[in-house]
């Protein structure tokens, strides 16, 4: 029997339940069969007890990775970093692949947004020890909200058909139109790195547009108004202006909490930074993302903050807390 959706009638077993994958799982577990199991893996206990007692369907749990692997056919890792990933996928006591024989016929989704030369050594292992099973690269784009809504684009590297086979499944997380096959093995991570560094590059002049704007003395949220009726319109802007109240909805409004923090922000913009050095492409903003993040993950203006917090750099002790980066 097959969802709504078409996701098969399957063991799901999704790892990682933090920011994203909490909402992504959620999704999975409302949209699948009701029939279907699905078993959950999480370090932070409480995390997955609030998972288990909130979210209705049949649920267990996997105290590691290998256990949850042993009884699943269908994998979906959401995790913060490249070596979680590492951890969780090839770690010899606790892994998923020291859970499964080597004619396993899993179908893995791995949702992170981590280096690309991490998700192609993990893909590489992944082939050797279980040549029957089939691995994608597939981060999301949209956010917190969007993954509770399960309204996510999937940006996806790999084969055509093991991404058609994927399709259901990754429809009960993300819209149907927003699932993207970007090419072969680490096209997904890379397009997703080429997009987080975009908007944050977009951010950046975001905040210095509007801390301009109010030391002029405009409103706020007229000339947020004018940006988004003209070529200054970014997602961000839309979405996410980092002034209080000129956005009901964005994290300004919450004080820049809870949320994506500044340190994986740094997180993902080195590792865009990292893609340009490794094929060679020219850089500019580069150095400047790079010492704006560093001086971010260490300042209490933006320190465990939502990553827009950066934001108060600029508006606050009339930009002191910035340094000047020159491009020579």
């Amino acid at each position: 029997m097959a969802s709504q959706t078409g996701a098969p009638d399957a063991t799901y077993g999704f790892i990682g339940l933090g920011n994203m994958g909490f909402g992504m799982a959620k999704n999975v577990r409302q949209k699948i069969p009701s029939s279907s199991k699905m078993i959950v893996c999480e370090l932070v206990t409480s995390q997955r007890d609030e998972f288990c007692k909130t979210i209705e369907g049949d649920i267990e749990t996997a105290e590691t990775p290998k256990e949850l692997a042993e009884k699943c056919d269908i994998i979906i890792s959401s995790l913060p970093h490249g070596k979680a990933v590492k951890i969780v996928y090839l770690d010899p006591s606790t892994g998923i692949l020291a859970g499964c024989s080597k004619d396993s016929q899993k179908l893995i989704l791995e949702t992170s947004t981590i280096e690309a030369s991490t998700s192609l050594e993990v893909r590489k292992a992944v082939e050797e020890a279980l040549p029957s099973s089939e691995f994608l690269d597939a981060p999301v784009s949209g956010g917190i909200p969007p993954a509770h809504a399960g309204t996510l684009t999937f940006m996806v590297g790999g084969s055509k058909d093991v991404f058609e086979k994927a399709k259901p499944v990754m429809a009960t997380m993300g819209k149907s139109e927003n699932l993207i096959l970007c090419g072969g093995p680490g096209a997904g991570l890379a397009t997703k790195q080429i997009n987080n560094y975009i908007a944050y590059c977009s951010y950046v002049a975001l905040c210095e547009g509007m801390n301009t704007g109010l030391k002029f003395g405009l409103d706020p949220k007229t000339l947020n108004d004018v940006i988004n009726a003209s070529s200054g319109q970014c997602w961000n802007s839309l979405h996410m202006n980092p002034v209080k109240g000129v956005i009901p909805n964005s994290s300004a409004s919450r004080d820049f909490k809870p949320g994506f923090t500044v340190e994986l922000a740094q997180g993902v913009t080195r590792q865009m930074t990292k893609l340009m050095e490794e094929v060679g492409a020219k850089s500019m903003f580069g150095p400047v993302m790079d010492d704006i993040w560093a001086r971010a993950v260490e300042n209490p203006l933006c320190k465990e903050q939502e990553s827009r917090s950066i934001y108060r750099l600029f508006s606050e002790d009339n930009g002191q807390h910035l340094g000047k980066v020159k491009i020579e």
